[in-house]
């Protein structure tokens, strides 16, 4: 059977113990919401298997464990984001410059917090303290993306265009940018407004890109 199929059930009523069986997607979509939320440490499979209202069945047909499932969330969420960045830093030609494309893939790393917020609330999790899920996250997803970017810098560098700034800096003034999401209540008491709309994330997002290569000035 296929990851992207859900098993057949029987014609007749179902047994009380036999439940609906969404699509694998939205199993992980829906158990990446629960590990951002509670933690990974939080979670249990029998509570995801009672909150999503799964059968055990089907849920360890493809999860024997909760660390797998969790691999798999970080794989597709972090896996989206990631090969949007590298697209992005790919896209140099004629009419686009090293500088474009750093720009272009910093805005996609910042627009996709707000596209995919759970795998934010996890990776700020787990880079609180150091293990086996923040090393499968950083080797995964961002130690040659970053290795990439730091290359990137290099170039734009050496033409004299950016003051050359350590690459972590400019890891954490992008990763601060993702703040709105991941300390939304804080968001809320800053600018008094009850909820992010369309208009205030792609201002937000424009206005992180100008300050990080413009700076301040008028």
């Amino acid at each position: 059977m296929s990851l992207t199929s859900t098993p057949t059930r029987k014609r007749g009523r179902p047994r009380n113990d036999e439940a609906a069986t969404p699509s694998i997607d939205a199993l992980l979509e829906a158990s990446a919401d629960i590990f951002a939320r509670d933690g990974y440490d939080g979670v249990s499979l029998r509570k995801l298997q009672s909150e999503l209202k799964v059968s055990y069945t089907f849920f360890h047909h493809y999860f024997d464990s909760k660390e797998a499932l969790w691999k798999a969330v970080v794989d597709k969420l972090a896996g989206m984001t990631t090969a949007n960045v590298l697209e992005a830093l790919n896209h140099i030609d004629e009419e686009h410059s090293e500088l474009d494309a750093l720009k272009s893939a910093i805005t996609v790393y910042i627009r996709s917090a707000f596209q995919y917020p759970a795998i934010y609330h996890i990776y700020q999790q787990e880079s609180q303290c150091s293990g086996p899920r923040l090393d499968y996250i950083y080797q995964c997803y961002f130690e040659s993306p970053w290795q990439y970017i730091r290359e990137l810098v290099s170039k734009v560098n050496r033409n004299g265009t950016l003051k050359p700034i350590p690459i972590e800096t400019l890891f954490f003034f992008v990763q601060s940018a993702t703040a709105p999401v991941v300390q939304y209540p804080f968001y809320q008491k800053l600018t008094g407004s009850p909820a992010l709309n369309p208009a205030q994330i792609e201002n937000h997002i424009q206005q992180s890109i100008d300050l990080l290569f413009n700076g301040w000035h008028l």
